[in-house]
């Protein structure tokens, strides 16, 4: 098993994170909702959940913002004196601490509703065609993960009880809170991986049930499969949580870097799991009027820069020859000058053969 206590997530990692992932999951969501009103569809219960999960992963980047730019978050921890490490209070190490309070109260929030919105993503799809069985198990589904998330969100906020500044404090306040913080932490992660599980396999006999062609059927499977990498990011979170509370008091493990590498996979565990939630809504999104107009805006954006690129090097290369034509003192213009004179004027020149027209062929006609 790898020692993911031995990687040190850096700053850079964590800035490209907090910059990135809000783009992708406000862009996906934005879409979802474009999709829905150019179908005309009803906006169902489904895409109303999704909207507080993106809140929440909105609230998970400022607080990863907030512990690096104040260096609590991919620093070592600050050393301490020997002998207070049980009893030492930091500034940087409350900072990461609170981070990390605060980051999985967000996440159990963050998850819980965008697992109810798959959930009921479930029940728009099947909501026809299915028997009562069915839907009553899409109901108890629901209602487990309301009790999952509601029960770990109280479980860790009220574990110290009122003395909420135990969690950020010492390790000693730590260890005075009445709950056994070790258990809460391993049973969110265990339980948050075995729910991963079951809201992955549920659809897939449903599927295979569905009037389609065997390839139409693996890609919606594969669509749904995408939530995988979610499951993937919970299964690390699991095993970060699991290695770092067995080496919680060992010498070799810097608090600050484990405590930065459980937020960074808590991070990625909400964002992945917001975006293939939204991804089987956006089937067929690139084809939607504002998707398309977002893109020729870009398009015309990149054209307008490359125009006024090519008429700064054109102004640059006639102020060039206006000046070296100003250079010249002849009293009238070569022929060459006449030529592209004569080029660029409509009209006959003075000196140049006229023509004239009369209205002889109006006369002749009349006369006819």
């Amino acid at each position: 098993m790898a020692n993911f206590l031995a990687i040190h997530i850096s700053p850079g990692l964590l800035y490209s994170a907090a910059v990135i992932w809000p783009i992708v999951c406000i862009s996906v969501v934005w879409a979802r909702f474009a999709r829905r009103t150019a179908q005309r569809a009803k906006i169902g219960p489904d895409d109303w959940l999704i909207l507080p999960g993106l809140l929440l992963v909105i609230g998970l980047t400022v607080t990863l913002l907030a512990g690096t730019a104040q260096k609590a978050l991919g620093y070592p921890t600050p050393k301490l004196a020997p002998g207070t490490e049980l009893t030492a209070v930091n500034d940087l190490q409350t900072i990461t601490r609170k981070a990390y309070y605060a980051s999985v109260l967000l996440n159990i929030a963050a998850l819980t509703f965008i697992k109810l919105s798959c959930i009921f993503f479930y029940r728009r799809i099947f909501a026809k065609g299915v028997n009562k069985t069915v839907l009553t198990l899409i109901w108890v589904l629901s209602a487990l993960l309301l009790i999952w998330g509601i029960g770990h969100f109280f479980a860790v906020m009220f574990a110290c009880g009122n003395n909420f500044h135990y969690f950020w404090t010492s390790v000693e306040n730590q260890l005075k809170c009445p709950a056994d913080l070790v258990k809460i932490q391993q049973s969110l992660a265990i339980s948050d991986v075995l729910m991963d599980v079951i809201i992955l396999i549920f659809p897939i006999p449903l599927i295979m049930r569905l009037r389609m062609s065997r390839s139409n059927k693996f890609a919606v499977v594969g669509i749904f499969f995408l939530g995988a990498i979610s499951f993937i990011a919970s299964v690390v979170r699991l095993v970060i949580i699991l290695q770092g509370l067995k080496a919680q008091f060992a010498a070799s493990a810097d608090e600050d870097f484990v405590t930065t590498t459980a937020i960074y996979f808590l991070y990625h565990e909400a964002c992945f799991a917001l975006t293939a939630v939204c991804l089987p809504s956006l089937s067929g999104a690139l084809k939607l009027k504002g998707v398309q107009n977002m893109v020729e805006g870009f398009n015309e954006a990149f054209s307008n820069l490359s125009r006024s690129s090519l008429r700064s090097r054109k102004s640059n290369k006639d102020l060039a020859a206006t000046k070296n034509h100003e250079r010249l003192e002849s009293a009238r213009p070569s022929d060459g000058d006449i030529d592209i004179e004569l080029a660029h004027y409509p009209l006959p020149l003075p000196d140049s053969k006229k023509i004239t027209v009369t209205n002889e062929i109006d006369q002749k006609f009349t006369s006819a």
